[in-house]
């Protein structure tokens, strides 16, 4: 069944913020809204309602008047007084007079909200039951109640300790304790505070298995046991040491019905009136479990502060919080001092405008106008300026928050000002490669034309000399349209054709063609495989292209008799194809220009081998090393990440 809320306000806007927060809660609401005293009135008349929230200062009723005419209209219906910031006076005044809460607008969350709504309600209903039962009962019902009230006020650490006193002296019993679960499923509870007669007794644990507080917890309610309790549990040593004769007790849970804990009573003498026994403990089980949910709440909200400020100090982004209505940095991290180059100092209390952190003051405008349409923003690029004046691209990303009721501008900044050029590079470069391809692709066509006029003139009886001249013209032919191809190869960009391979496998299916290439002759080949099968997803003939530069390479650096290795090592989540090599080391001046495209130490070569094999290695996501010494020989070595 919805919950039927009678809403007194006549402002719209908080009118509306108060449905909007109740219709977003997990819970059926029926609410009816009064614009004016006189309606609210006719309303209670009228109809039922479960509970009224209401603003002090309407059209036709100001201040405490506004609460005694409603109270006085329904004086069994709990009332929630709404006030601003400058009304709190008023509205002590209110609770004063028999108001069940107040709440501050302005500084009202969902959650909160709908914990007063239901509180109330169960307080209200609590309260018009024991006032019922004072009413036709004894007259000691009312000193419980002034108790009741009492206890209602306190908040403090002393809380429970002045709870289960209270408790055991509004039943008369000696023993009274209240305790949390430690484990889930419960098995066992620790009393946190226990009153002993005549003193507080120490906290304990203890396991809820053959006691009658295993009944509490595990049924999730109320159990009774008027007398006799020892004969019902007889392997609780407890009760025989307390001389206990009755036990009452009742489950704690929050107000999402989660258990807490349990609050139980036990005496020496047996107990009469469970029915009171029931209400008194229920009361102060409400109370009781409010508090605890309250100081979790505050607990969870203490380690969320703390893991958000860890993370805010460490973070490599630069992290700002300003205040949203002048820009004021509250609080920054020591990356966003590193990036920008001013001190903590300098920065705090300053907004981001005076600091000049914004080469343009139209692009922080241009950014909180998204914050107000969109509440949330992510990477979108700014020009920001250092302490220097140097410039820089940064990509932020912002959202407003609440910190101590004061809205705020999270902001975490990254300059990709590098990136920006690396991309800008990389541009230039395909532009550069489209370029490259297109004029191989016209000199490689009259190459061929060229090639085959030769070709047909080399069919000519000529002259020796003249023959000599066609092969050596063929041979530089060839020999450009290699390069022609190789060019091409580097130019274009590298696309794979994944397969899941196994390493090992492949460069065994290998060994024979890689031995008898014509570098590999008079000389030896060894493999050394790893001892388990290592996968990777790679293309396998760009991969066979790459070990066949390699190896080729290192057959050609080596003298006959000499040997080549091949090894295959698994390195954390990655795997290692080694080449290596004995032979003339590589000098270190040469070793840092290998890679680079046209940079060659052959007198035939292009340069273009190993910047292919670079490009292949890092399309794969791997990366490309090479090392050389006179003691240890070259090795190549591939790094590929393990499928």
């Amino acid at each position: 069944m919805p919950t039927s809320v009678l809403l007194v306000e006549d402002n719209p806007a908080d009118a509306f913020l108060l449905i909007e927060m109740l219709e977003d809660a997990d819970q059926q609401w029926e609410i009816t809204q009064a614009k004016s005293l006189r309606v609210a009135l006719e309303y209670l008349e009228n109809s039922n309602f479960e509970i009224v929230l209401s603003d002090l200062s309407l059209p036709d009723s100001k201040g405490l008047t506004t609460f005694i005419r409603i109270h006085a209209a329904a004086p069994n219906l709990p009332i929630v007084v709404l006030t601003g910031t400058d009304d709190q006076e008023l509205a002590f005044q209110a609770v004063a007079e028999g108001a069940q809460d107040y709440l501050v607008k302005g500084k009202i969350e969902t959650e909160v909200l709908v914990r007063v709504i239901r509180y109330a309600i169960e307080r209200g209903k609590i309260i018009k039951q024991l006032h019922d039962e004072v009413l036709e009962r004894q007259r000691s019902e009312q000193t419980l109640l002034s108790i009741v009230e009492g206890t209602a006020s306190v908040v403090s650490k002393d809380f429970f300790r002045s709870l289960v006193h209270s408790l055991a002296k509004a039943l008369n019993v000696r023993y009274a304790l209240i305790s949390e679960c430690i484990d889930s499923p419960p098995t066992r509870v620790r009393a946190f505070a226990f009153w002993n007669g005549d003193r507080f007794g120490e906290n304990f644990e203890y396991s809820l298995e053959k006691t009658p507080c295993e009944y509490v917890i595990n049924r999730g309610g109320f159990f009774y046991c008027p007398r006799r309790v020892q004969s019902l549990f007889p392997e609780e040593e407890g009760l025989v040491e307390w001389e206990a004769q009755s036990y009452a007790g009742v489950a704690l849970t929050n107000s999402s019905s989660e258990l807490l804990g349990h609050l139980a009573v036990l005496d020496e003498q047996p107990m009469e009136n469970e029915s009171r026994y029931r209400t008194v403990l229920e009361i102060f089980a409400s109370r009781a479990a409010a508090e605890m949910e309250r100081l979790q709440i505050e607990e969870a909200l203490k380690l969320s502060e703390e893991k958000f400020s860890k993370a805010f100090r460490s973070s490599p982004n630069a992290i700002t919080i300003s205040t949203l209505r002048d820009g004021r940095y509250i609080e920054v991290n020591e990356s966003c001092l590193q990036m920008l180059g001013y001190s903590h100092e300098e920065m705090i209390g300053q907004n981001a405008i005076d600091l000049g952190v914004w080469s343009r003051a139209e692009d922080r405008m241009k950014m909180m106008q998204l914050l107000e349409e969109q509440e949330a923003i992510s990477n979108l690029e700014f020009e920001l300026r250092k302490k220097s004046g140097e410039r820089f691209i940064g990509l932020l990303s912002a959202e407003v928050i609440d910190l101590e009721n004061e809205s705020c501008l999270l902001v975490s900044a990254t300059d990709i000002t590098t990136l920006k050029q690396a991309e800008k590079a990389l541009s230039r470069l395909a532009e550069i490669g489209e370029l490259a391809s297109m004029i191989v692709h016209e000199v490689r066509n009259p190459l061929t034309t060229v090639m085959m006029g030769l070709n047909a003139f080399k069919k000519l009886t000529l002259p020796e000399r003249f023959q000599e001249y066609l092969s050596l013209a063929l041979d530089e032919a060839e020999r450009l349209q290699r390069l022609l191809n190789q060019i091409l190869l580097y130019a274009k960009p590298q696309t794979l054709q994944r397969t899941e391979l196994d390493l090992n496998h492949l460069i065994g299916e290998m060994l024979v063609s890689l031995q008898n290439t014509p570098a590999a002759i008079g000389k030896q080949l060894e493999f050394t495989p790893n001892p388990n099968s290592i996968q990777v997803l790679a293309d396998q003939d760009k991969l066979k292209q790459v070990l066949i530069n390699l190896v080729t390479n290192a057959f050609e650096a080596v003298a006959e008799g000499e040997r080549v290795t091949l090894r295959v090592q698994k390195v954390d989540n990655q795997v290692d194809l080694q080449v290596h090599n004995g032979g003339v080391p590589i000098p270190p001046e040469v070793l840092p220009n290998l890679m680079k495209p046209f940079y060659t130490t052959k007198a035939n070569g292009n340069g273009l081998g190993l910047a292919i094999v670079k490009r292949i290695v890092e399309a794969h996501g791997g990366e490309l090393q090479i090392e050389s010494s006179a003691e240890a020989g070259t090795r190549v070595t591939v790094r590929l990440p393990i499928h």
